[in-house]
């Protein structure tokens, strides 16, 4: 079969900044930062203010290049070179500093922006980095010595109710990639490729909506604090995904995706492979317009591969991290924030899983038996060095995934800071006792007989948030926890599983009032485990507190690798979809050359 790496030509289109020259960067870049480092810590201060404790820069290089097709054309393409710098600026102490603040005054006037990125020069200039630098860290400091003042104010009549503190203590670490620089593929063969995977959706007229989309992308950033702590770390990633969309007869929307990920385009599956993957999705929804519905069922349902890895990564996962609730400028702002508040910070201790699963986040491992693992790196984002966590152990919760700023009850980092704040890396889902996939099955039976059922469910695959083709994000931009907190994607393979082990395919299912607490039921796992990758995202973080009070770091989405057994869950609900069917078209599709 052919490789994606024979499909490049063997002159490709290198980085703007070629390895020798990125090296010269480094030194005049890194130079700039550590000179105006040093000058603000020795001399930044408002008369009659405190000066900074710790200040951080970030610089990320990026390269990208994206294409967009539909039906063999390009719908649009882009890419380039950026460059930009974020900066952080503590005032007071590591105790009691001006971060885990929120201020709704700022958000209004636009000053809660103060400390974002912003773009730095590409040209090796010196004297313009320097000041650059300078510009950002003198709006950054008198941001932060205003917030700690609208702090002490805020907390000036109150008792606090958690004496945390804003900051943790990690050892200095200084890190230099010694990998070489990804190249970007030939744009022209990139752009090829997606448009011919593209053209399969016109052997599908029941395809009523599809895409394809390539994503390239390398990026280095650049990291220098007050505290001796400095890295160069490298981070590319490559991304193929053909997204469809169809409607069955009595018009219930349909929908499925075929996504890989890779560090480069190169790791990619070949074209044939995708091929192959793109015709049996168009194929399986075909399938699905002519399957039955279930009004509803409340019983046992396996969940397995793909469906388990989402099902962990949308309800589980977030759950797992340990991220600060600020503190409010008003009271009456209060109720608006602690929504994200995240319940498993009082369950440290506690039973969360059945005693035979324990869930393990490792970012130093790079690789599952033969499978490449996406999610690790060497130093995260504020320069700690990860190594794996065991966030629970035997179903007790022992501890959540931190950054430098602590929760109660876990005082230091645990190396998990990406995208301004916690995020898993590889996160390892492990069963003792586990069952083979013949045995796995013949439990549910058992369970469906013991419930007098007349049969039980699968589910195979689930849908992904962030892969569809139409979302309405009204709700979730407007209120954060507006969505109903235990729903999940649509599963999008399920089978009805009659007793004698026959299985029928069903349409359309919702898992209904699926939560944390519903992980406890899970009766049994397989013996094996899937890896799946996918990019992290963080939920409702259009109002992430992190998100919003711009802490510095990288914005970029970053990969993740969940390996997750199939899960046999004791009870769950399962309905048809509740929301309005839109009328089908009332015409049949053209055929080509109509």
């Amino acid at each position: 079969m052919t490789s994606r790496r024979a499909l490049i030509p063997c002159t490709v289109i290198l980085l703007v900044m070629g390895s020798s020259w990125l090296q010269a960067q480094e030194n005049v870049l890194m130079k700039a930062l550590r000179d105006e480092l040093g000058r603000s810590m020795e001399k930044l201060q408002l008369d009659g203010m405190e000066k900074p404790y710790y200040v951080a820069y970030w610089v990320q290089e990026s390269q990208n290049l994206r294409v967009a097709a539909s039906l063999g054309g390009v719908l649009n393409r882009g890419g380039g070179s950026s460059r930009s710098l974020s900066v952080q600026v503590r005032v007071g102490d590591p105790g009691f500093d001006n971060t885990n603040f929120f201020d709704f005054g700022e958000m209004r006037s636009g000053v809660v922006w103060t400390g974002m990125p912003t773009p730095l020069p590409l040209a090796d200039d010196y004297g313009e980095l320097r000041r650059q630098i300078w510009l950002a860290t003198d709006g950054a400091y008198k941001q932060a010595v205003h917030r700690l003042a609208k702090k002490r104010a805020a907390l000036q009549n109150k008792t606090r109710a958690e004496e945390v503190a804003d900051f943790s203590h990690e050892e200095p670490v200084e890190f230099r990639d010694s990998r070489p620089a990804v190249e970007l593929a030939d744009a022209a063969q990139v752009e090829k490729s997606v448009k011919e995977l593209s053209a399969l959706f016109q052997e599908a007229p029941h395809i009523f909506a599809s895409h394809v989309r390539a994503r390239l992308r390398s990026t280095t950033t650049y990291f220098v604090n007050s505290e001796g702590s400095s890295y160069v770390q490298s981070e590319p990633s490559a991304r193929i995904q053909a997204l469809a969309g169809t409607q069955a007869s009595d018009g219930t929307e349909l929908g499925d995706f075929v996504v890989e990920y890779g560090r480069s385009w190169e790791d990619l599956p070949d074209q044939n492979d995708l091929a192959k993957q793109i015709r049996g999705m168009t194929t399986h929804l075909d399938q699905l317009r002519e399957a039955e519905d279930i009004e509803l069922y409340s019983g046992p349902v396996l969940v397995e591969g793909q469906a388990a890895a989402e099902l962990v990564s949308q309800v589980l996962v977030p759950r797992l991290l340990g991220q600060r609730v600020p503190t409010l400028d008003n009271p009456m702002n209060e109720r608006f924030l602690q929504r994200s508040r995240n319940p498993f910070q009082d369950r440290l201790g506690a039973r969360v899983l059945p005693r035979f699963l324990t869930i393990v986040d490792d970012p130093t491992m790079r690789r599952h038996g033969p499978v490449p693992l996406l999610g690790g790196y060497e130093v995260d984002e504020e320069a700690v060095r990860p190594g794996a966590t065991t966030v629970v152990r035997r179903g007790i919760l022992k501890t959540l995934l931190t950054t430098r700023n602590p929760v109660r009850g876990v005082p230091n980092s645990t190396g998990n800071r990406r995208n301004m704040g916690p995020a898993p890396s590889n996160l390892f889902v492990r069963a003792r006792n586990g069952m083979n996939r013949d045995e796995i099955k013949k439990e549910l039976l058992s369970l469906v007989e013991e419930r007098g059922l007349d049969y039980g469910i699968i589910v195979r695959r689930l849908g992904n948030p962030h892969l569809k083709l139409s979302r309405d994000r009204r709700a979730d931009f407007m209120m954060p926890g507006s969505r109903e907190r235990s729903r999940v994607e649509p599963g999008i393979l399920a089978y009805k599983v009659l007793p004698d082990g026959r299985e029928e395919p069903i349409r359309k299912v919702t898992l209904s009032g699926v939560s944390e607490s519903s992980f406890r039921d899970i009766v049994a796992a397989s013996d094996t485990a899937e890896v799946y990758n996918l990019e992290f995202r963080r939920p409702d973080r259009s109002f992430s507190p992190l998100f919003l009070m711009g802490t510095g770091g990288s914005l970029e989405t970053p990969l993740m690798s969940l390996v997750t057994p199939s899960l046999l869950f004791e009870d769950l609900t399962l309905k048809r979809p509740t929301e309005d069917i839109p009328r089908p078209p009332v015409t049949p599709p053209p055929s080509r050359g109509q």
